[in-house]
């Protein structure tokens, strides 16, 4: 049986050059990811005219698509030659992932029927979903596959979680002013345009680590894993307890998040009593804190160890939002408090990242053979899923509280069921991540991990 080719030669010095070109792809993915988050639907119902419920199936069945291709993008990662896992299907994917974006938010014309509009639309929809999860899987794999020094990969985290806070700040501010700048007050011509200029920004912030970045760190020894079965790696990463653990926290904070701002408009509509722009505001100020937390986890981290920071991050974050439903509702109250619970998050999201890379070199592995890409694919899957099913359950909590759909004014009954998705259920979920799922995160992350210069092991 013929040995697979040595891989490429890459530059052992990783400079900052190369840590920036890295922040750079999550600001690329968190500007389309905050598109699809927040605009997608208002694109298709208030400019393509779809009913709701057709809009609910088209995300619903694109998400189902998704959720089986990622997995295989990591599993085909994991049958890939040491040196060219990740890098060769990252740059593969920039083009057709920038002409799936100009496509999805493209009106198609009046003139088609409701049915045709809707088919065409959906597909695109499910194309970009499967694109986002081929690129987005190879970029986040490189975590693991740049360096195996812990303190440089908390430094490349550091750098993606301020690229993806800016990306996502910078779509939710400046979409629609854009739009009806370009479009001359013609919408479905602005976003046309729009998206064009998005999706060329977007391919030139994905070709930055694509062109920048270098693999450097074998996961495992190449025969045995390219001769690995699929249950095999399956099961070497579900008996890596630490990896089980921060996909489960990763999963509750998402969850959190998810009721968190899906309920934050209401809020300050029918609880505060304020305009739906001030709604805008504080998420532009928790963006903000949560750059700053990020700016400030990199030297927590390490002289505290990033699981010391992650876990007590969690919990700081859960206990904010506690206090935050337990004191007077006013704006002042709950717009210091979302400042303090973002400076948390903030300090969460570096040490997460670094964690997730570190427990995969080593722990819970057997056979020299690492399954970096499935882990990575799954991770992502786990955190699509906590979106899906956090807006779910989030409608269910207000429909069951009575909230009325256009309503000037709400009941007290829907008004209490609205505050409680707002801050107390993401409270108890963010204290569940940190005080039991996390519980013994702190303890297996020494300072001395953190601050290790040893040299990454051999390719």
């Amino acid at each position: 049986m013929m040995r697979p080719p040595p891989p490429v030669p890459a530059p052992s010095r990783i400079g900052m050059r190369e840590i920036v070109a890295f922040g750079a792809g999550d600001m690329g993915f968190n500007i389309i990811w905050g598109l699809m988050l927040s605009y997608l639907a208002y694109f298709y119902t208030e400019i393509c005219l779809f009913p709701p419920r057709m809009v609910g199936f088209m995300l619903m069945a694109a998400r189902a698509a998704s959720l089986v291709t990622d997995p295989a993008v990591g599993l085909w990662i994991d049958r890939r030659p040491a040196g060219r896992q990740a890098l060769p299907l990252l740059r593969a994917g920039i083009v057709p992932f920038m002409v799936l974006v100009v496509l999805t938010f493209v009106p198609l014309p009046r003139g088609w029927s409701m049915v045709a509009r809707g088919v065409c639309a959906g597909v695109g929809y499910m194309g970009l979903c499967v694109a986002y999860g081929v690129v987005n899987t190879a970029y986040g794999v490189m975590t693991s596959l740049i360096t195996a020094a812990p303190g440089m990969r908390l430094r490349l985290a550091t750098s993606r979680m301020v690229g993806a806070t800016l990306g996502g700040f910078a779509i939710s501010v400046m979409t629609l002013p854009a739009v009806d700048w370009l479009g001359h007050g013609d919408r479905r011509a602005g976003f046309a345009v729009f998206m064009v200029g998005v999706a060329c920004v977007t391919g030139g912030l994905l070709w930055l680590p694509a062109r920048f970045c270098h693999e450097r760190v074998s996961t495992g020894h190449d025969a045995a894993r390219l001769r690995a079965p699929v249950r095999t790696l399956v099961t070497v990463l579900l008996a890596n307890r630490d990896w089980r653990r921060l996909t489960g926290a990763m999963l509750l904070t998402m969850l959190g998040s998810t009721f968190l701002f899906g309920a934050l408009v209401y809020d300050v509509r029918y609880v505060l009593g304020e305009k739906d722009y001030v709604a805008g505001w504080l998420l532009g100020m928790i963006s903000f804190m949560v750059l700053a937390g990020c700016c400030l986890s990199l030297p927590l981290a390490m002289r505290l160890g990033p699981g010391r920071v992650m876990r007590g991050g969690t919990m700081a974050a859960g206990v904010v939002l506690l206090v935050a439903y337990g004191l007077p509702v006013r704006l002042e109250v709950t717009g210091g408090l979302l400042a303090l619970f973002g400076v948390c998050v903030g300090l969460c999201n570096p040490a997460c990242f670094t964690l997730l890379a570190h427990c995969l070199d080593r722990d819970g592995m057997e056979g020299d053979v690492r399954t970096v890409g499935l882990a990575w694919a799954l991770n992502s899957t786990a955190s699509k899923m906590a979106f899906d099913i956090g807006g779910s359950l989030l409608a269910g909590v207000l429909a069951a509280f009575g909230l009325v759909s256009g309503g000037g004014v709400q009941s007290a009954q829907a008004q209490a069921g609205i505050h409680m998705g707002f801050l107390l259920v993401p409270a108890l979920l963010y204290l569940l991540a940190g005080g039991v799922v996390l519980r013994d995160c702190a303890s297996q992350n020494p300072v001395a991990a953190v601050n290790s210069t040893a040299s990454p092991p051999p390719t």
